[in-house]
């Protein structure tokens, strides 16, 4: 778990170092959907910060300023110090650094950002709208990332994941993928 958490904490600033808008999406939607299957806050949190940041990266108006180069190196040193205190079995100073992480963020889009929606709240609002579509139920959804409620009900009306027809595999179809996995 720990080893696990590391990697992705080392992905996540690796690719944001890159400026790796499409890595940091996949990292994004993989650990909400690991987050999702093990109902695990901090996989949740990485997600949104991986998406949060591919959003920072994204804006011109925020990147081009003088303050870029001194945020973006303040966010890659707390994603380093949140990797080496996980190696160190120090998990409340790890869940220190992601919340300073998800408070830089906001910090920054609320200072520089062109919207008054805050990129970290609109990162829970589609996280947890993906995390409903893989099947958790909407306060599930809404408890793993932290999103508004009457929000994610909004946003989920405006989507089309209601009309998507689920494929439902039959106990057979189950097994023997399950039989493959173990005996194989």
């Amino acid at each position: 778990m720990i080893s696990d958490l590391v990697e992705s904490t080392d992905k996540i600033r690796k690719a944001f170092e890159r400026n790796d808008l499409v890595k940091l999406r996949q990292l994004s939607n993989g650990l909400i959907e690991e987050a999702a299957l093990k109902s695990d806050k901090v996989l949740a949190q990485l997600s949104l910060i991986s998406y949060s940041l591919q959003k920072l990266l994204s804006k011109p108006h925020i990147i081009e300023t003088q303050k870029w180069a001194e945020i973006r190196k303040t966010i890659i040193f707390s994603l380093n110090q949140a990797s080496m205190h996980l190696k160190k079995k120090n998990f409340g100073e790890f869940k220190k650094e992601l919340n300073g992480i998800s408070e830089k963020v906001f910090e920054v889009d609320s200072s520089m950002g062109n919207y008054i929606a805050n990129i970290y709240e609109k990162a829970k609002i589609k996280q947890a709208s993906r995390a409903y579509a893989l099947g958790l139920s909407l306060m599930q959804s809404v408890s793993l990332t932290g999103a508004d409620e009457k929000e994610l009900l909004n946003y989920i009306g405006a989507t089309k994941i209601h009309d998507r027809e689920k494929s439902i595999k039959g106990i057979n179809e189950r097994k023997k993928f399950l039989e493959g996995i173990f005996f194989e």
